[in-house]
């Protein structure tokens, strides 16, 4: 704690006018652009890699980015993450929502291990919140993943987006690169959209195409940034060969 009040110090001493600035310049009308789900990781300072400032984006984090389907509230049960996606895309008219995952995410570790059956078990979930959570809420991208796994990690895979006819596909780490837990988190990642758009009270912007969902992937050993481009099927390092075919591709199919 000592760290964090030295922090604020150095913060009152540097940048505090500047951030005070931008405070006052969108104060009585922001306009945030995207909504972005990411993992509460500490390694992940999503403002930072993105280059956005005050009133840019909403932040939601959690463990593990994970955005539950629908389905799995009733009635008036429900959590932060599609209350953000209401307070985000219908109240504020944000036309974009982006879901960042990322490498050596502990929640996508520990979804790998709950493979066992034991180790998933009610008894140790009741133990854990964070088993249980993704036991609930992780499940599905963790079938997915052994699925893919047990066929050779070779084949594509689909995932339904904005609407369940816009389906697209999606190799994953097709240079294997990564480790297998990665592997895992960009599927995670991939299946949180479709996850989004189960919610009704986003359906008619979807299906007008006034809303748009991404995936984001980043590497914390490296420091790249993925985009997933439905044109290429994969994700696509942002870097200055890519970055204009990228912005084309947003242009053209989400503007």
């Amino acid at each position: 704690m000592e760290r964090i009040l030295r922090g604020i110090m150095r913060y009152r001493n540097t940048t505090r006018e500047q951030m005070v600035r931008e405070f006052q310049k969108v104060r009585d009308n922001p306009e945030p652009k995207a909504v972005f789900f990411t993992c509460m990781d500490s390694r992940m300072i999503p403002t930072r890699y993105t280059d956005t400032h005050v009133g840019d984006m909403f932040v939601v984090r959690n463990a593990g980015n994970l955005i539950p389907h629908a389905q799995h509230f009733q009635d008036e049960h429900y959590s932060c993450e599609p209350a953000a996606l209401e307070l985000g895309c219908v109240v504020n008219d944000i036309r974009h929502i982006i879901v960042c995952g990322h490498s050596d995410c502990k929640a996508m570790n520990l979804l790998y291990e709950l493979r066992d059956p034991e180790f998933a078990s009610k008894r140790n979930r009741r133990l854990s919140p964070l088993r249980a959570w993704l036991c609930t809420h992780a499940n599905t991208s963790l079938n997915r993943f052994m699925e893919w796994k047990e066929a050779g990690m070779q084949d594509p895979l689909i995932f339904s987006s904005e609407t369940p006819l816009r389906r697209f596909v999606a190799y994953i780490d097709p240079e294997n690169k990564f480790a297998i837990e990665d592997k895992l988190s960009q599927i995670n990642t991939l299946e949180q959209m479709s996850n989004i758009a189960s919610y009704g009270f986003l359906k008619p912007r979807l299906e007008s195409h006034d809303l748009h969902i991404h995936a984001l992937w980043f590497d914390i050993y490296t420091g790249d940034i993925y985009f997933f481009s439905r044109g290429a099927k994969r994700f696509i390092t942002v870097d200055e060969d890519s970055v204009e075919k990228l912005t084309d591709e947003v242009r053209r199919f989400y503007s």
